[in-house]
């Protein structure tokens, strides 16, 4: 006779993982006897990720002692470890931690000084709750470097950091770090394109500036038609075909004009009307409508 649901056996908790060193097995025995009147859960050998950790981008000085030229990069060290936060991410507290695990599990996998590698957190907004908590929680003191949008967070014995606020960047040599957004104007998506065009047209950067585009697509057909830069027209075209928002736009257009065609008409037929026309009449001269 099949059992009921009531009837089915609880589950079984799942015996805790035997940990790989044989000191820190005894370890949990000792702790599981100590604490065996007490409502815990001990779970040895805990993964802390399921999924492999990964930093977003490591950057290691092959000429160590050489400074970079660059406002952003000037503060690199040796081996930099860079957490970068989109439009969409959010640059917390727990973000933060996660970062500083990164960096302590680097320096110990490749037994490096600490005083060798710097952090680099990238955010596109500036994260206000998170420098905040960094001060009032943690002791941290936020310091602004001379150029803006570039923030130096320091602390006892914690790394080398420097948080960059993407949106805040004025360097000239920051251009198109602070590029990376989805919220340009149209005097962005101008000035970005002569800047590419002035380039040499970099293979990299083009992809970089198409990638670009796409993520700000909806203010470039108005770049397109306030340009009057052959260069700029030139790109935009070959972009828009490339990327197929040439196709859209064009039904965009169609749509609006319908659109606009249509307002015209019912404001004509209004007007046939209120000039003391019979609905008759004004049936017979717009029929077409």
């Amino acid at each position: 006779m099949q059992k009921t649901e009531q009837e089915q056996p609880a589950e079984q908790p799942k015996k805790p993982k035997k940990p790989r060193n044989k000191w820190t097995h005894i370890f949990v025995q000792v702790m599981e006897y100590l604490l065996r009147n007490h409502k815990v859960q001990i779970i040895p050998e805990f993964e802390l990720y399921k999924a492999p950790m990964r930093i977003d981008i490591v950057i290691i000085k092959l000429l160590e002692k050489v400074v970079i030229k660059n406002t952003v990069m000037k503060f690199f060290r040796a081996y930099n470890i860079i957490e970068f936060k989109g439009p969409t991410d959010n640059l917390n507290i727990q973000a933060f931690d996660r970062v500083l695990s990164y960096f302590h599990s680097y320096i110990s996998q490749n037994s490096l000084n600490i005083n060798d590698v710097a952090i680099t957190l990238v955010s596109i907004k500036k994260p206000e709750k998170l420098l905040e908590t960094l001060k009032s929680d943690r002791g941290y003191k936020i310091s602004s470097a001379k150029a803006s949008g570039i923030y130096y967070i320091k602390g006892g014995t914690s790394p080398a950091m420097q948080l960059v606020v993407n949106s805040e960047l004025s360097a000239k040599d920051s251009e198109w770090i602070k590029a990376i957004r989805n919220d340009w104007t149209v005097e962005d998506g101008v000035e970005l394109v002569k800047k590419f065009e002035s380039t040499g047209e970099d293979k990299i950067l083009r992809e970089v500036l198409h990638s670009l585009c796409l993520a700000n697509n909806n203010i470039l057909e108005e770049v397109k038609q306030m340009s009057d830069d052959r260069k700029v027209m030139k790109f935009l075209s070959d972009w828009s075909k490339t990327s197929g928002m040439a196709q859209k736009w064009k039904q965009e257009g169609v749509r609006q004009g319908v659109k606009q065609g249509r307002l015209e008409e019912r404001q004509l037929i209004l007007t046939f009307l209120r000039s003391g026309h019979s609905l008759e009449e004004a049936e017979k001269k717009f029929a077409y409508a």
